[in-house]
């Protein structure tokens, strides 16, 4: 319903400018309340959503400024701890100097005549007495081994075909494969089998001597070789030897035609369910996978077969080593069959059967039409079941004639036994009237999933032997090397053995590498040389009282028995003069280091150079009158290796101690701060070694040992240990710059993830703050065109007062 009340159009004009002002009053008076030009969607939704995701991301990126604060603090944290065990290592460093310097040995003196005899157990001479007393000077000795053979040493040769040889070795096993004409390739070389005038088949020894001489015509380019017919073990092989023991067996081609083909089975290890056994060896199946195949390849060479797996798909193929037909036996896991029929088998030798005849099948009665052979009754049975509907739907008759057997074949594969019957009741069968006997054979259902057998063709393929080599151990002042040494030629037979030319080449290249071998092993002591007869020799440089033994393989075939020989060290003459004085100088020469000699106004005075108590035993006349003593061990520098100790303990707790919030560094702890609120930047810090491997930092790590007294004894031991604390302290300090460099990346990152979060707020706040000096002149502006609409209607609304003067 409308209102009764008409208005001008003057006053409906004036209205609406009145409510159109005031609406834009009230969104400026709103706009100066909240600060923002943009509070809603409303009002501006590029800018509004623009602003929201702005502040969001600002807001994430707030968040991630504690956890780099944090992460800071666990830097420091661990640079507080680095620099305490930087000085506990410089404390531990004072210790060790201050032990050093310190020379408070305790001494003693004793008589002693030219006869004396001086025993010293403790100290730095540990348990083992050593004895000191005047002697003669003489010369000593060095040890040596020579090789015992009375004749040269050319190393390992053989000259019977039967024999391994010296060079290696390649043996053909030809089973009979190779037919007149054929090729294959023997290091590169083509080799065209030959049959010879007698044209019977190649032979073994034809085939040989057909290699022997394409090779020799192919000497000047190529490794000159042996080749004879085996005999013996290796009866049936073709040995291809090199001449040079250092080169490398000769590769032998054959074609595809001639190549073996081995015997395989495979299966999937899915279908391992239980234990099996391979090859006759029991497989453990173990838990996994990997355990199984490890079982197999543990057992592979007692099987006699070799393995292949597939780890992504788990196949597992295993091949039988040996030549031949044979595939592994696998038992446990079925092999793949095709699903067979049950047969039932009747001889009917001498059956001639009649046109009156009858027999019964399973209880039908069929009636013969053929009289005659065998033969023709067989086969007259055959058709009769054939064209049987019910017979002939049910099996498939077949007659053999060489045989003389009908066999009925149940067309329903699978297992189960066969069931076929025949009454041949007045038929003559030849074997017996009536119902003659049947063999019956089980069916097989078909088995899916398990092992596939392959059939292998037994031809011609190659096995590879090593050279020959001789090898044994040298011994000496506590190291071992391992030699091996080649022989000076190759070649089954005499024909290659080697000239003077060759000889001599050959043992300059034995002495280099033996020699090699023996620093190799650490051995510097000791040095390898032919004599003037040939023969071997290890020997030792200098003349010391030190073993020189040899050991292993062929030890004793080289060398004998007598593979230990112990020098005689030298002993020098003494310039000295007195009885004292030589003392004295033989003490000091022969066990400087561990005890000190001085004359003390005519005695023999003893400076135990030891943290640990000497005893001294001294016999005057030398008749084993000995008079024992003991001279006290340094108290200083054993104390100090106490202190020494109880700084090291500290290093483990101040690492331990370095935490902060849970987070320790010097403990291996990982710490990873995040930089951005998609997680895609961020850092790792961990401690690592000089290898980049992550490690916490503990004395352990750092390379410092606790000591006992002993370890200070002498100065060079604490050296030692000074050089290892030098390390420890260039360790850490290399760990406190990385930490240093972390920490300086994440102050970075904090720094510019503040700017960041200022920029993105203030971009914010572009698109949604409004200008309260614009915003409140408008409301100004808005006032006044309020004021001026209200005074506009009140002028139009007099108009309509004047109507009203008429009703006066």
């Amino acid at each position: 319903m409308g209102s009764d009340v008409s208005l001008s159009k003057a006053v409906r004009a004036n209205l609406l400018s009145l409510q159109n002002t005031a609406s834009m009053m009230d969104k400026t008076q709103q706009r100066l309340a909240t600060g923002n030009k943009v509070n809603s969607a409303l009002d501006n939704p590029s800018n509004f959503f623009t602003a929201s995701a702005l502040n969001s991301r600002a807001a994430d990126m707030s968040n991630l400024l504690d956890s780099m604060a944090s992460g800071i603090k666990v830097i420091e944290a661990a640079n507080n701890g680095i620099t305490a065990l930087t000085k506990n290592l410089e404390s531990m460093q004072s210790t060790l100097r201050q032990a050093r310097q310190d020379k408070s040995f305790q001494t003693k003196s004793f008589d002693v005549t030219d006869a004396s005899v001086i025993s010293l157990v403790g100290g730095q001479f540990g348990d083992v007495p050593s004895e000191i007393k005047l002697t003669n000077a003489v010369a000593g000795d060095k040890s040596l081994l020579t090789t015992a053979s009375a004749t040269e040493y050319l190393g390992t040769v053989s000259t019977t075909a039967a024999a391994s040889g010296a060079g290696a070795r390649t043996l053909i096993t030809t089973n009979t494969a190779f037919a007149d004409g054929e090729t294959f390739t023997v290091a590169g070389v083509t080799i065209t089998a030959d049959e010879g005038v007698a044209a019977s088949g190649v032979t073994d020894a034809e085939l040989a001597a057909t290699i022997q001489s394409a090779l020799d015509l192919n000497a000047g380019t190529t490794q000159k070789y042996s080749v004879a017919v085996g005999t013996g073990a290796n009866v049936g092989k073709i040995i291809i030897e090199t001449v040079d023991p250092t080169a490398e067996a000769a590769e032998v081609v054959f074609q595809a035609a001639d190549s073996d083909v081995k015997g395989t089975t495979s299966f999937n290890y899915s279908a391992v369910s239980g234990a099996i056994q391979v090859g006759g060896q029991t497989i453990n199946t173990g838990a996994t996978y990997d355990d199984f195949v490890a079982s197999l390849q543990a057992n592979a060479t007692a099987g006699g077969y070799s393995v292949v797996a597939d780890s992504v798909t788990q196949n597992i193929t295993l091949t039988n080593v040996a030549s031949g037909a044979s595939a592994p036996s696998v038992t446990g896991i079925p092999v793949n069959q095709a699903a067979q029929a049950a047969t039932t088998t009747f001889n009917l030798t001498g059956g001639t059967g009649g046109a009156a005849d009858t027999i019964t099948v399973d209880g039908i009665s069929l009636s013969l039409a053929v009289t005659g052979t065998e033969d023709l009754f067989g086969a007259d049975v055959v058709a009769k079941i054939t064209a049987d509907p019910t017979l002939g739907a049910k099996y498939s008759a077949a007659y053999d004639n060489a045989t003389n057997t009908l066999t009925l074949t149940d067309l329903t594969t699978g297992a189960g036994r066969s069931t076929a019957t025949i009454d041949f009741t007045g038929v003559t069968t030849g074997t017996a009237p009536g119902a003659p006997a049947a063999t019956f054979t089980q069916g097989q259902n078909a088995v899916v999933g398990g092992a596939t057998q392959t059939v292998g063709i037994p031809r011609a393929y190659t096995t590879e032997v090593a050279a020959e080599k001789d090898e044994f151990t040298v011994s000496y002042d506590g190291k071992t090397a391992n030699i091996s040494i080649s022989a000076a030629k190759g070649g089954i037979g005499a024909g290659y053995a080697p000239n003077a030319l060759d000889k001599a080449e050959w043992r300059e290249e034995v002495v280099a590498a033996v020699n090699s071998q023996l620093e190799q092993g650490g051995i510097t002591g000791v040095e390898a040389k032919f004599g003037d007869d040939g023969k071997l020799q290890i020997v030792a440089k200098t003349a010391e009282a030190k073993t020189l033994a040899i050991a292993g393989t062929d030890a004793v075939a080289l060398f004998g028995t007598g593979t230990v020989d112990t020098g005689t060290a030298p002993v020098s003459g003494l310039n000295a003069t007195k009885t004292v004085d030589k003392f004295v100088e033989l003490i000091n020469r022969d066990f400087g280091g561990k005890v000190r000699a001085s004359n003390d106004n005519g005695k023999l005075r003893l400076e135990n150079l030891s943290t640990q108590e000497l005893d001294v035993g001294v016999d005057i006349s030398g008749n084993d009158a000995f008079v024992a003593s003991k001279i006290e061990g340094n108290t200083v520098r054993a104390n100090l290796s106490k202190q020494f100790n109880e700084l090291r303990d500290q290093l483990d707790k101040l690492s331990d101690d370095s935490s902060f919030n849970g987070i320790n560094l010097l403990r291996g702890d990982k710490l990873k701060i995040t930089f951005n609120e998609s997680g895609t930047s961020s850092i790792d810090i961990q401690a690592k070694d000089k290898n980049g491997n992550v490690r916490g930092i503990n004395a352990s790590n750092l390379g410092v040992d606790s000591l006992i007294a002993e370890d200070l004894d002498t100065d060079a031991d604490i050296d030692g240990f000074l050089a290892k604390l030098s390390s420890a302290l260039t360790e850490l300090r290399s760990q406190a710059s990385a930490f240093g460099s972390n920490l300086s990346s994440v102050e970075n990152r904090q720094s510019f993830t503040k700017n960041m979060i200022n920029t993105l707020e203030t971009g914010a706040a572009n698109l949604t703050l409004a200008d309260t000096n614009e915003e409140a002149a408008n409301l100004l502006a808005l006032q006044t065109r309020q004021q001026l609409s209200s005074s506009a209607l009140s002028m139009a609304s007099q108009q309509d007062q004047a109507v009203l003067q008429l009703l006066r």
